[in-house]
Parts: structure tokens; C-alpha cells; sequence
């Protein structure tokens, strides 16, 4: 796990003083890469996991990568409902012309 050390006023670190808050600002160029990823098919969820799982260097980025699999999953489960009923439909009506 990602431990930042927080420093006291004079900018000196303080021993034994973890705050998992203090994260470095991820930049708006890396926000841009991050989002690319997110496009691309089958690469993204693979990216995604290994960004919320692994050991990545940001939490920010690890709560995206977590937020975004969450999403993904919820939106998988929609979508296999809506194509499920869809295709019963189809299916009832073929049936009554034939």
C-alpha cells in the first residue's frame, strides 16, 4: 500500500507521521492517458484491474481504476438484461409466424 510521509512545518519529514491522504497531483496529461485507456476494448478492463489491484503509484488513480470497474460492472449487468430480453422478444415473435 502507497504511504505518503506528511512533513512538518519547516518542510522536514516527521518520523513515524503516515498520512494516506497527501497523494502527488496527477497531471492533466496523465488524466488524458488514463482516459484513452479507458477506450480502448478488453485492454481497459485489464489495465483497470491491474490499476486497482496492483501496486499502483497513486490512489487517486487506484480509486479510478476501482470506480471505473464498478461502472463497468453494473453496466455489463444492464446491458445482458437489456440483450437478453431483446433477443426473447425476437424470439416470441418468429415464433407466432411460424
Amino acid at each position: 500500500m502507497d504511504e505518503y510521509i506528511r512533513t512538518n512545518d519547516s518542510g522536514a519529514s516527521a518520523p513515524n507521521m503516515i498520512d494516506n491522504s497527501i497523494a502527488p497531483v496527477i497531471r492533466m496529461l496523465d488524466w488524458l492517458v488514463v482516459l484513452i485507456i479507458a477506450m480502448v476494448p478488453i485492454a481497459n478492463i485489464i489495465v483497470m484491474f491491474v490499476w486497482a489491484f496492483g501496486n499502483t503509484d497513486n490512489p487517486n488513480r487506484r480509486n479510478f481504476a476501482k470506480a471505473f470497474l464498478i461502472l463497468m460492472g453494473i453496466w455489463i449487468l444492464f446491458s445482458a438484461i437489456f440483450i437478453g430480453q431483446f433477443t426473447g422478444m425476437i424470439v416470441r415473435t418468429l415464433n407466432t409466424f411460424g
